[in-house]
């Protein structure tokens, strides 16, 4: 899909640089401006420039993208036999999305809004903490969270494939899983499907630190499972990164080799002195791991650090460690400026970004803070380095230009109704028997209580006329900062979707500045 990024805000630019045939009021400029502004957002979701999730049943307007990673996602989960990529909505995807959210216990409505995404991110992406104690009921984990626990196991390379029918092969991963606990100092969960056993499970980020402090010695015997996982770990925090490689735990315990005689069927000991090695050094993962030392300084050391990494894989998770610490020192205004001028200059390259950005499927929905702490890393290295446009760049400019254009297309569209109901001559939920408010047509504000009221129903009233108000004057200020950057981009010669897009960008860190998100609607299933 090719788009034109010098074209764009038709609407938006008529109203800001067109003469008005007849004076216009503040107010009345303001509001034809935020009219004009919403229709170009809409005509950007409709012409495929941002990927929103839809807020009705969509038909045939899920985006290419975002179809294939729900695909994935479900042939991931099992619900689907295999994965063909297709970016369609056909019968058997439907059915999937049903059979999914039967099991999530959400709405059964065949299509994907935003409640059944985010089950699909909580369950199946490794970036950020969840409370997997929702997903467990009275009669234990729910079907869901079982698939999913299966996939966790495998892409760790803890099963041979996902054992999402397969009890006892459930039963033997989450003992090796056990294994590898004990081995990295956590030996109090026990081998089933609890919550605690689970929570560790999904915890990247801690498994992680614990891999990166693992004692020494490493255990001898070849085939104990913390190698294996170290290799799927290692495999998912790459691929998060951007590396190409994929997370396939399958072949994890094949990953290794003592020497290059050909093994037997017994298990072996690594010999004194003679670390596991690699058991491909052309492999997928041992590319990545050059690539990974290559970017970190360690161009010369690259491939023994890579062929070497059974032995000294927590140095590499130790490295690892610390760039997701420092992504989480990085403030939001940090996090904001870094992509921004990464792309502020670039415009022209804006069309590659976005090709690039649509074709990255499950990965353009993951991995987002391990990419920003890749690039502040580079930064950060002695010299610079110039960072070309690439998967990495494409992924963090088109997530954080996408979270914005949420954000600011519900605002726009919520705007007029906020309004509305503030200026109501009696504020909503006010009850004469309890306690009212209402203006006088110079919008005076008067609150009236009851001498008979219930102080609960005061209190809860007053809590919702602050919390409207607050939310009121955030979605002000955010209509408002927009407005000016877009209108200054436009006069500097930013026009266009290019001026949208970086507009967009600047958003996060404003927001962020405002304490919280502005109130939302309940999300559609």
């Amino acid at each position: 899909m090719n788009f034109n990024f010098a074209e764009g805000l038709d609407h938006f630019r008529q109203t800001v640089l067109a003469s008005p045939a007849a004076p216009q009021a503040p107010d009345e400029m303001f509001f034809n401006n935020v009219s004009a502004l919403l229709r170009d957002f809409e005509t950007a979701g409709a012409s495929g420039i941002f990927n929103a999730l839809p807020e009705e049943a969509p038909g045939d307007a899920h985006h290419a993208s975002r179809v294939r990673t729900i695909r994935s996602r479900l042939a991931c989960l099992g619900y689907l036999r295999h994965d063909s990529g297709l970016a369609i909505i056909d019968p058997l995807l439907t059915h999937a999305i049903r059979k999914f959210q039967h099991d999530a216990g959400l709405t059964e409505d065949g299509w994907v809004g935003g409640q059944t995404w985010q089950a699909l991110q909580e369950l199946v992406s490794f970036e950020g903490r969840r409370d997997i104690g929702r997903w467990f009921g009275d009669h234990g984990a729910s079907p869901v969270l079982q698939r999913a626990i299966a996939l966790r196991l495998h892409v760790l390379g803890l099963t041979d494939s996902p054992a999402f029918d397969d009890p006892d092969r459930l039963a033997a991963g989450l003992q090796d899983f056990q294994t590898v606990a004990a081995f990295l100092h956590d030996a109090e969960i026990c081998p089933a499907v609890c919550v605690d056993t689970i929570s560790l499970l999904f915890d990247q980020e801690l498994l992680i630190e614990k891999l990166a402090g693992a004692p020494s010695p490493l255990p001898m015997e070849e085939e104990h499972p913390l190698f294996a996982f170290a290799a799927g770990v290692a495999s998912v925090e790459l691929w998060l990164a951007g590396y190409e490689v994929t997370p396939d735990g399958g072949a994890a315990p094949e990953f290794f080799r003592s020497s290059p005689r050909k093994r037997s069927s017994r298990r072996q000991l690594v010999p004194k002195g003679r670390p596991s090695r690699l058991r491909r050094d052309d492999s997928r993962l041992s590319a990545a791991l050059t690539c990974y030392w290559q970017d970190h300084g360690r161009a010369e050391e690259a491939p023994r650090l890579a062929q070497r990494f059974a032995r000294e894989f927590p140095a590499f998770f130790g490295m690892i460690a610390a760039a997701i610490r420092a992504a989480h020192r990085l403030t939001e205004a940090e996090k904001s400026a870094t992509i921004y001028h990464a792309v502020a200059n670039r415009g022209d390259q804006l069309e590659t970004i976005w090709q690039t950005a649509h074709g990255l499927g499950g990965q353009m929905w993951d991995g987002m803070g391990r990419v920003i702490g890749w690039l502040h890393n580079l930064r950060r290295q002695p010299g610079g380095k110039t960072v070309g446009i690439g998967r990495n760049i494409a992924r963090l400019v088109y997530h954080q230009a996408m979270t914005a254009y949420d954000t600011v297309r519900r605002v726009l569209r919520d705007f007029p109704a906020q309004l509305d109901g503030i200026f109501q001559r009696q504020w909503p939920g006010s009850d004469p028997g309890h306690i009212m408010m209402a203006h006088d047509l110079d919008l005076n504000f008067r609150v009236y209580i009851n001498s008979r009221a219930d102080r609960e129903k005061i209190s809860l009233f007053i809590d919702a006329v602050r919390q409207t108000s607050a939310s009121f004057v955030i979605t002000c200020r955010i209509i408002a900062f927009f407005l000016s950057t877009l209108r200054s981009g436009i006069s500097q010669g930013r026009t266009g979707w290019a001026g949208l897009i970086l507009t967009l960008l600047q958003l996060p860190h404003r927001i962020n500045q405002l304490g919280r998100q502005p109130a939302t609607v309940p999300a559609p299933a």
